[in-house]
């Protein structure tokens, strides 16, 4: 007869293993490719906002320009993500502590956002205030540069996706590109180079990880039982 402690240790070894296994199989809905190509093609769409707003002359149009851009993608990749995964992978909830993980991130994302609505308000006021502009932008794109490599490295821990921590990086140094040239040097990137030229290698990325994943997981003729993994 087993002892309490060997019964204690069994049950804390499978909750070990059902714990991996709820990380691999959360793993396996983001080896899809297409979040990878989202953030790709975000940038590719600030960075023709970007060039709209020069275009016209006006900043209100290229940020709207950009939402637009935004909603268009971030929708149609929530229909196709949804049907791609739920043919091939199934249905999958994950356990109360990866919800958590989940809403962390989400609630870092708004924050980011947030956090960039105030840097630039910041940067306006001190603009206003008798600070040069030329500090203003030399400091502005180093909180972008954080803001990024903070956000996406979060989302790299919290979602077990490490790549991320390399986009974030990409993304950081779009701020840089596109400011720091012009107001040190007297040397302006395109808007499209400086968003373009760290958005190739992750939609290349992305798109490598979208075929392997058509690949290794084809379609399923028949509904697939909805698993819920993981502990509290």
């Amino acid at each position: 007869m087993e002892s309490p402690l060997t019964q204690e240790m069994i049950t804390v070894a499978q909750l070990a293993d059902l714990k991996s296994l709820e990380k691999q199989a959360f793993r396996k809905f983001y080896e899809d490719g297409l979040l990878d190509v989202l953030f790709g093609l975000m940038m590719v769409g600030m960075s023709v906002g970007a060039v709209v707003e020069d275009w016209l002359d006006n900043e209100a149009m290229g940020l709207l320009f950009m939402l637009g851009i935004a909603v268009v993608l971030v929708t149609s990749l929530k229909i196709v993500r949804v049907q791609l995964l739920r043919s091939r992978l199934g249905h999958f909830t994950p356990g109360p502590g990866r919800r958590r993980k989940i809403t962390s991130t989400r609630l870092i994302l708004l924050a980011s956002a947030v956090l960039g609505v105030i840097a630039f308000g910041v940067g306006a006021v001190a603009n206003g205030g008798g600070i040069s502009a030329t500090a203003v932008e030399v400091w502005l794109p180093l909180v972008w540069f954080v803001n990024a490599t903070v956000v996406l490295g979060a989302m790299a821990y919290l979602l077990d996706v490490p790549r991320f921590y390399l986009y974030g990086v990409l993304f950081g140094l779009v701020g840089p590109l596109l400011i720091w040239p012009d107001v040190l040097w007297d040397s302006r990137v395109p808007p499209l180079v400086a968003f373009g030229a760290p958005a190739v290698p992750i939609i290349i990325i992305g798109l490598w990880k979208l075929t392997h994943f058509l690949k290794d997981y084809p379609a399923q003729p028949t509904s697939r039982q909805e698993t819920v993994l993981g502990g509290s």
